[in-house]
C-alpha cells in the first residue's frame, strides 16, 4: 500500500479488501478526499475520481490529484434532516454531469462527506447516488456503519444486496450490488 499513512482513518482491513479488487480496468468513485485519497489515486493506476465538499481537502490534494479527478458537491443535507426525506425529495439531488459521464463504476467508496455531528452533511445522497452509479457486480464500501445514518442509508438502499461486514474502528459495509 504505497501512500499509507497514519492520519488515515479507514481501518487497514478495508483498504486490504479494495486493493485486492483492483485490476488495470477497475473505475473506482470516492466520496471524500482525504489523507487516504493518493493511495487510492495512484494504487487504482490513476483511474479514480473524487467527490468532495469542502476546499481544504481538495488542496490538501491538488498536487497529487489532476483537478479533472475532482468533482466539487456542495451538499444540501444534514444528519438530522436525511432520514426525514422522501424518495421524491431525494431524487431531487441531481448526479454532477461528470459522474454521469464516467459511470458506472467498478468499485464505490462513501467515506464522506463528514457526519459525525448532526448538522454534518452525511452520506444519505452519496448512497443514494451509489444506486445509480454503480453496475451488476459493483462493490461498495461505506464506512462509519456503526454511526445512526450510515446504518439508516445501507438498510434504505442496499437492504436486498449482499453484504459483509468489517468490524474494526467504527465498522464498514461492503455490499455487492
Amino acid at each position: 500500500m504505497e501512500h499509507y499513512n497514519s492520519k488515515i482513518q479507514i481501518h487497514k482491513s478495508v483498504i486490504n479488501d479494495v486493493f485486492q479488487q483492483f485490476t488495470e480496468k477497475t473505475k473506482m468513485l470516492v466520496f471524500g478526499l482525504g489523507y487516504d485519497s493518493r493511495m487510492w489515486y495512484e494504487g487504482n493506476h490513476k483511474n479514480t475520481f473524487f467527490v468532495e465538499n469542502k476546499d481544504e481537502y481538495i488542496q490538501l490534494n491538488i498536487k497529487n490529484i489532476p483537478q479533472e479527478k475532482i468533482i466539487k458537491y456542495d451538499y444540501k443535507t444534514t444528519c438530522a434532516s436525511s432520514p426525514k426525506l422522501t424518495d421524491e425529495q431525494i431524487a431531487k439531488f441531481t448526479i454532477p454531469e461528470k459522474l454521469l459521464q464516467e459511470a458506472p463504476f467498478d468499485i464505490i467508496i462513501i467515506d464522506g462527506p463528514e457526519g459525525y455531528t448532526s448538522q454534518k452533511p452525511g452520506r444519505l445522497i452519496p448512497c443514494y447516488w451509489a444506486t445509480l452509479l454503480s453496475k451488476p457486480g459493483t462493490i461498495v464500501y461505506v464506512d462509519d456503519l456503526a454511526r445512526p445514518l450510515e446504518t439508516f442509508c445501507v438498510k434504505k438502499f442496499f437492504k436486498d444486496k449482499v453484504q459483509t461486514e468489517f468490524k474494526e474502528r467504527d465498522k464498514c459495509a461492503k455490499i455487492i450490488i
